[in-house]
């Protein structure tokens, strides 16, 4: 994809310091990294969002996800991993990619939890709903 710098470094126009790759992703460290160790993981074929991402490449995005974090927890002194992903206006890449982040204690990165209560009336609806959808899709 043009002007899509995740695209610009699979194809090895732009620089960037790749761990690994293979056929349908590539993982390197992040430019603006949270800790020592950030990696980013994205499929080679540019897609935007989530939803959009062809089950062999998200197979693939999760298991070396999975490597990367297992040989981050051999070679750094971590206390944990978190792994994420942002979709829609949260992304600041327009091309789907997840997040492995070395954890430390007392390393300043936190997820906020707000108080919200969701009525009991809620969930059974929403899960009705959902089960509907989903089970309508298989």
């Amino acid at each position: 994809m043009e002007d899509c710098i995740f695209c610009s470094i699979i194809s090895k126009t732009d620089d960037a310091y790749i761990v690994y790759e293979n056929e349908y992703v590539c993982c390197f460290f992040d430019k603006y990294p949270i800790n020592k160790g950030h990696i980013l993981v994205v499929p080679k074929k540019h897609y935007q969002e989530f939803r959009e991402v062809d089950q062999e490449s998200l197979s693939n995005i999760i298991l070396a996800s999975q490597q990367v974090a297992t040989a981050l927890e051999e070679l750094l002194s971590i206390d944990g991993i978190t792994i994420m992903q942002n979709n829609g206006i949260f992304k600041d890449v327009e091309h789907y990619h997840m997040h492995i982040i070395p954890r430390f204690k007392n390393d300043g990165f936190s997820w906020i939890e707000p108080e919200i209560k969701v009525p009991k009336e809620d969930f059974i609806s929403l899960s009705a709903k959902l089960s509907k959808i989903l089970n309508k899709s298989h």
